[in-house]
């Protein structure tokens, strides 16, 4: 009996070696704890068995490939996750003319971070990359070096081929060369923010310095690349936009043999804001030093860059509108350095200043610049002494430094590191949150960046509910409920019995640091049947020209089909003068999802409301996925995905 029973535990012991691959060095590979890789085979065993790739990984060690090569991708999916722990992949070596990169597909909800892939050398198919062919997910402090080669397909990105998720705080200097390339990213359908890209970007059309075409969001992030291009769409980050690229500057070196080449894009027909380019760029037809053609929105932009074009269509910051526009519909707020100071050439499109007016911050009208209040609350530009207006968010030369990111920490522990990264933490304030303990920290205000030394205030999730008896208001159309804090408004999403009330802002509210599922207010109850199931909103919100800035909604389990600030603004519900800025909302997808930054449906009245932002999926204009009721006087700059 006892052989037996030796015998059984070592066919047991056995099964769950084969089932885990090689075996690894350490953990369960649940998200608690992790299964830990120390070796390349540990790495390659991922691709043993069905469920693996559902699982959770972290390298404990750097791996070398060398001496191997691969046909396809070391890897099919990712559904789980991968941390790097600051480690890396050296000299991963793939050539095929199928999938070709580390991981095939990130899917939807799996994050890979905290990993370096160095000296790759990848030669494939359509949408190679370092890292992933596609990701849906999410990848996160990760970089490439070496080269990508993309032999068929659209196209081909130094980390990852094509992007439906979101990419942050990564980079490459990886040289990419496809008839479509980007240097981070072939081609962008999701979010980009905080990256970079410094290597040689070839291709045919299509190619940019940080991404090969863009329809989704690029933010904060710059291309310093070697850019050059076959044939049209050539640009210094982005070679075709007909997303939102906001925050973001290209130093590049761009040279393009036919149409449509710019210092910061080939192409626009999305939106350009708070941007600028540096650089040369060199083409024939369609050239300019920030965008070849556009024929969308251009806003709070310069260039200085040196433009060469031995064609048509040429200017010193845009070469050419879209058919049928006009500059002052297309641009506002932009500038380039006049030529008699060597700018580009002037073909009325922009404002030229000298290079003395480029140094006073006054020459840039419509410009929102760190440090001065009355130019607007976005602080997106930064004036050096004596230099040309940079971005903000470029610590580097603005002298400014990052506020640590402190949400969720105790208030003792966020003091410690605030105290530690040079900072003094100043007042507490608190406020109402749905899931932060009492007692622990919603977000630092200022949040991103700040003097050093500067004075940082903490709001802190108070315990309990608000009480709305406790307001100054008591809804009514004559003492309306006041809202003065995020936290208040969160309140109002948990009290449908108010949503026939009447309402009023008396101050800007910024939702950083809470995300949201689904609507905030009247959200869809029943995903599982057709049509708005719930109460609507029938009362009235009147924003009073304040903003609410920074709503966050993304799904968890289930993507709802009634999405925004609102759910459903019912017949008798009114919304008017408010604006809604930097918002990112992700509902369902198809024609039966209503998704909107105000609003997923409008069967009431909305005036005189404003938003900017992302929209990721279902349809509509941006502000409201869907109406039957009344927009009056109302406004839009939002990008969907």
């Amino acid at each position: 009996m006892g052989d037996v029973v030796l015998f059984a535990l070592a066919a047991a012991l056995a099964f769950c070696a084969a089932a885990n691959g090689v075996g690894f060095a350490g953990g369960t590979g649940e998200p608690n704890d992790p299964y830990q890789i120390a070796t390349v085979e540990q790495l390659l065993s991922i691709n043993t068995t069905p469920d693996l790739p559902r699982k959770h990984y972290v390298l404990v060690a750097s791996l070398d490939m060398s001496g191997r090569m691969f046909t396809d991708s070391l890897f099919w999916s990712l559904h789980g996750s991968l941390d790097g722990n600051g480690y890396t992949i050296r000299n991963l070596r793939i050539e095929g003319e199928g999938m070709s990169s580390l991981i095939d597909h990130i899917w939807d909800g799996a994050e890979v971070r905290n990993l370096g892939l160095v000296n790759v050398q990848i030669i494939g198919g359509s949408f190679a990359g370092a890292l992933a062919r596609t990701n849906s997910g999410r990848v996160v402090n990760c970089y490439s070096t070496g080269a990508v080669i993309s032999t068929m397909g659209p196209a081909a990105g130094g980390l990852v081929g094509g992007n439906w998720g979101t990419i942050t705080d990564c980079y490459s200097t990886a040289t990419v060369i496809a008839g479509g390339a980007g240097g981070l990213v072939g081609q962008n359908l999701g979010r980009i923010s905080r990256c970079y890209a410094t290597g040689e970007v070839t291709g045919g059309h299509w190619v940019g310095g940080l991404a090969g075409s863009n329809h989704g969001e690029i933010t904060e992030s710059y291309s310093l690349a070697t850019v050059a291009g076959e044939l049209m769409f050539v640009g210094g980050l982005v070679g075709y936009n007909a997303g939102k690229i906001s925050a973001c500057y290209a130093g590049a070196t761009v040279v393009g043999q036919d149409r449509f080449v710019g210092g910061l894009a080939g192409d626009n027909s999305g939106s350009v804001s708070s941007c600028y380019a540096t650089g040369s760029v060199t083409g024939v037809d369609f050239v300019g030093g920030l965008v070849g053609e556009s024929s969308d929105k251009i806003s709070a932009c310069y260039a200085v860059a040196t433009v060469v074009a031995d064609g048509r269509y040429v200017g010193a910051l845009v070469g050419s509108l879209g058919p049928g526009k006009k500059a002052e519909d297309i641009v506002t707020s932009s500038y380039f350095l006049d030529p008699n100071d060597g700018g580009g050439p002037d073909n009325e499109i922009g404002l030229p200043l000298t290079k003395a007016e480029m140094l006073r911050q006054a020459s840039f009208v419509g410009f929102d610049f760190w440090g001065t209040v009355d130019d607007g609350a976005a602080d997106a530009w930064y004036m050096p002494k004596t230099a040309y207006p940079v971005l903000a968010w470029q610590v580097g030369a603005t002298g400014l430094e990052p506020v640590p990111d402190i949400s969720g920490l105790s208030l003792a522990d966020a003091v410690e590191v605030l105290e530690a990264a040079g900072f003094v933490a100043g007042e507490v304030r608190y406020d109402f949150h749905r899931t932060i303990l009492a007692g622990y920290v919603i977000h630092a205000d200022p949040y991103w960046i700040a003097a050093p030394g500067a004075v940082i205030d903490l709001v802190v999730s108070i315990e309990g509910e608000y009480d709305w008896a406790d307001n100054p208001g008591d809804g009514t159309a004559a003492h309306p409920y006041q809202i003065a804090t995020a936290g208040q408004l969160e309140s109002l999403g948990d009290h449908p019995e108010l949503w026939t009330r009447q309402f009023v802002l008396t101050a800007d509210i910024d939702l950083v640091g809470r995300t949201y599922p689904t609507a905030l207010i009247a959200p869809d109850a029943d995903r599982s049947k057709s049509g708005f199931q719930g109460p609507s909103f029938n009362g009235t919100l009147d924003g009073q020209g304040h903003a609410i800035d920074n709503l966050t909604i993304h799904h968890v389990d289930t993507r709802y089909d009634f999405v925004g600030l609102f759910g459903m603004i019912g017949a008798s519900g009114r919304v008017e003068n408010l604006k809604l800025m930097d918002a990112d909302v992700e509902g369902g997808s198809g024609s039966s999802s209503s998704v909107g930054l105000l609003a997923g449906t409008n069967a009431g009245t909305v005036e005189d409301c404003s938003a900017s932002g992302v929209v990721r999926g279902g349809k509509g204009d941006g502000l409201v996925g869907a109406n039957t009721g009344a927009l009056i006087d109302c406004r839009s700059d939002v990008t969907r995905i």
